[in-house]
């Protein structure tokens, strides 16, 4: 008996922190709505040629220049295991249980490295940056997408492929500062 009283006073207040939890990711959620709708994936065949596929970590997507405030874009929104692929229409990521991420070359701003997002902090260059614009229901908005490349080289070949199919080529990769 002299052990319930705290085991319920823990319990009452893990749930507590659960349902704020719950209750602040939705007001996220509210406050992003334009993100809401996801982005129309193109067919394999209209993709074109894939140049190059990498395995990565996706560590988050955030408004340009704030890279502390996590985007709920449908796909995008939870950090994870996954691929990115960059085709001769664009950038593709792909989290397993998540909508895939389709990235127009149009859409494509600049890619570059970068050494923090969020909670995120590797060695200098250790994250692949993809600058680009996202269409949502506000009007264009400049997002960037962090990801770790898992395989020495990789990440180069990424910002390689993405720089080529760019239209607005010549891209110069940046390392961290603001997005171009």
């Amino acid at each position: 008996m002299e052990r319930l009283v705290p085991g319920l006073l823990v319990t009452a207040l893990a749930v507590l922190i659960l349902l704020t939890m719950v209750w602040a990711w939705r007001a996220r959620q509210r406050r992003q709505r334009a993100f809401a709708a996801p982005a129309e994936v193109p067919a394999a065949d209209a993709r074109g040629a894939e140049l190059v596929r990498a395995s990565v970590l996706y560590v988050a997507t955030t408004k340009a220049g704030e890279p502390l405030e996590r985007l709920t874009i449908p796909g995008l929104a939870f950090r994870g295991r996954g691929e990115a692929a960059v085709y001769e229409q664009g950038f593709l990521i792909t989290i397993p249980g998540e909508p895939e991420t389709f990235v127009p070359r149009d859409a494509i701003r600049s890619i570059g490295t970068s050494t923090w997002a969020i909670d995120r902090v590797v060695e200098t260059g250790g994250l692949v940056r993809l600058d680009w614009t996202d269409p949502s229901a506000d009007g264009p908005a400049e997002v960037e997408s962090y990801l770790r490349a898992t395989e020495l080289g990789d990440a180069r070949r990424l910002i390689d492929a993405a720089t080529a199919i760019s239209p607005l080529r010549p891209i110069t990769p940046q390392q961290e500062g603001t997005s171009s």
